[in-house]
């Protein structure tokens, strides 16, 4: 009769921790053999995200990002304004570069330079002027009584024209000008009177003398001087002071 020398085994109660509780050991195996060691859980990715954020700097752009008080980048944004600033206030000075400019004179022709009514032909000037900004002819005329009595004030009236004028290129709209002194001369030499006003009549601009002669007969002249202004698109520039030495009158009688 065989004897059966088996040792049985007996089944370990199942386990009944809960979960997350750790593990118990498990028994060694028949023969000896150690139990194999439990298997550990990987951790959540959010457990080893956290510890790589605290590892690895953040990036510029993270940085940025999360101080955007701080960020260097908004400076340029001062800039920016200074920019529009500054283009403003030049937009602004050109306007009024443009807006005080003065007036343009149109060309007249020889009406007042050879003039037989308003001005009786009392003496004329036409002068050329050639420069980078083109052609230019001037005409002066002047005016006044040719006989009064003594004691009588006399207004000499002169009138400076553009005759004619030929603007070098599309920039340049045209000359304007002011007159700066005008002055009345006895033929010998004898300074006699200064201009008293100005007029603008559109079609010219006048000096008017204001004197009184005395008793005789007198040969006159005037003496004019004026600044050319070139009126552009965009502003004006001064071009020139022109002098006008002489501008001969025909002879007037005073009677007493």
């Amino acid at each position: 009769m065989s004897t059966d020398n088996s040792v049985p085994i007996e089944e370990s109660p199942k386990s009944s921790t809960k979960q997350g509780a750790p593990s118990p050991e498990k028994p060694a195996q028949p023969g000896g053999e150690p139990a194999s060691e439990p298997v550990e859980e990987s951790p959540k990715e959010g457990a080893w995200k956290e510890d790589y954020d605290d590892v690895i700097e953040p990036s510029e752009e993270e940085r940025l990002q999360a101080a955007p008080e701080t960020s260097p980048k908004e400076k340029p944004k001062k800039k920016h304004w200074v920019g529009i600033i500054t283009v403003i206030v030049i937009i602004v000075l050109l306007l009024l570069w443009t807006l005080l400019s003065p007036k343009v004179m149109s060309p007249q022709g020889t009406t007042y330079v050879n003039s037989t009514a308003k001005y009786a032909s009392l003496g004329n000037f036409t002068g050329e002027r050639n420069i980078w900004t083109g052609d230019v002819t001037w005409g002066v005329s002047v005016g006044g009584k040719n006989n009064t009595n003594a004691g009588t004030p006399i207004d000499f009236k002169v009138l400076v024209t553009k005759v004619s004028e030929s603007p070098s290129n599309f920039f340049f709209r045209g000359i304007g000008i002011s007159i700066t002194n005008c002055t009345l001369w006895d033929l010998n030499g004898t300074y006699i009177a200064k201009f008293s006003s100005l007029q603008d009549l559109g079609f010219g601009k006048m000096a008017i003398i204001n004197a009184t002669l005395p008793v005789g007969d007198h040969s006159l002249y005037v003496s004019v001087k004026f600044t050319e202004y070139e009126v552009m698109r965009l502003g004006f520039i001064p071009l020139e002071s022109v002098q006008v030495e002489k501008v001969f009158l025909s002879s007037i009688h005073i009677s007493p």
